[in-house]
């Protein structure tokens, strides 16, 4: 029954006769007073068996004796509730690692220069294996053909040497 139609409930569908509770309180002070209730029971019904208290003690020496050999051990790890679990920790860890990988990808930038000289440095690298990864030919014709203005090698000049060396040229 849903909470929000109790209200409509005109009607609880239990019936009691009319003056009963006026009633109840003298039924049962009257029945309290008669102290031979109890007396005039002749049969109680409950049977025991023949013989029951007499065999009582072998049937339960038996009992214990058998309960020892026969005892149903049922474990609470078992190795397929490790194994589900175990499966289920391992896809979450590899979900979190593939979607990490994703988002902190190494670019150029993130890279230090002295990190790439060194490698470069410790790996023994001659000039003919840099010159072999370059995809274009280093040529002084690359070099002469490039077209810088005369403002941005004034910037270069003036922000990559002090100047003291610009006053000794």
């Amino acid at each position: 029954m849903k909470k929000k139609n109790l209200h409509h409930i005109k009607f609880s569908g239990f019936k009691v006769p009319d003056h009963y509770f006026d009633s109840f309180d003298e039924l049962l002070l009257n029945r309290l007073k008669e102290s031979n209730t109890l007396e005039g029971i002749q049969n109680s019904g409950f049977k025991v068996p023949e013989q029951y208290f007499e065999t009582f003690d072998d049937k339960l020496a038996k009992a214990m004796s058998s309960s020892e050999k026969d005892v149903k051990v049922i474990p609470f790890v078992t190795w397929r509730k490790v194994a589900y679990v175990s499966g289920i920790a391992a896809s979450i860890v590899l979900m979190i690692g593939l979607f990490s990988i994703f988002y902190n990808k190494p670019t150029f930038g993130n890279l230090e220069t002295a990190s790439i000289e060194s490698y470069i440095v410790d790996e023994d690298f001659t000039d003919e294996d840099i010159s072999s990864l370059l995809s274009e030919d280093l040529t002084m014709d690359n070099f002469m053909d490039s077209h810088l203005s005369d403002s941005n090698l004034e910037n270069y000049i003036l922000n990559s040497s002090s100047i003291e060396d610009l006053l000794k040229e």
